[in-house]
């Protein structure tokens, strides 16, 4: 994904697992502010540049007994 511009809406989702959805606000090289209806988050850079995360799918945990 490449770095949204400044009244772009976007939707991109953190490290956390977090989603954050908004307008860009500004953009710097270290991220950006996006704004949203409820409230105004700092986005880092890092999560434009990673690649969507992939639909969770239950992993399977084998136990030695």
């Amino acid at each position: 994904m490449s770095l949204p511009k400044p009244g772009q809406t976007i939707r991109v989702v953190l490290r956390s697992g977090e989603s954050v959805e908004g307008i860009v606000e500004w953009l710097d090289g270290n991220g950006a502010w996006i704004k949203s209806s409820d409230k105004s988050r700092w986005v880092p850079v890092e999560s434009f540049l990673m690649p969507p995360p992939e639909p969770s799918a239950k992993k399977e945990t084998v136990s030695e007994e």
